[in-house]
């Protein structure tokens, strides 16, 4: 059976429903919402490491075949 746009729509709103109320319980646990801003933090600096090596990586010279454009 084909999955229609419709039951996709419908499977979107029900995982929807599960985020918010999964948001809720967090904001409401304090300690909870302490430990996932550290943790998104840390993903976040983890991120701009890996954005920052691969700026890096796409400025080096290859040699005598040229070189990338900044």
């Amino acid at each position: 059976m084909a999955i229609t746009n419709k039951d996709r729509q419908q499977w979107q709103a029900e995982d929807d429903a599960r985020v918010m109320a999964q948001y809720q319980e967090i904001m409401s646990d304090s300690a909870r919402k302490s430990r996932a801003i550290k943790e998104a933090n840390k993903q976040a600096a983890d991120l701009t490491k890996r954005a920052n090596a691969m700026k890096s990586a796409a400025n080096i010279k290859t040699g005598s075949r040229g070189s990338r454009k900044k």
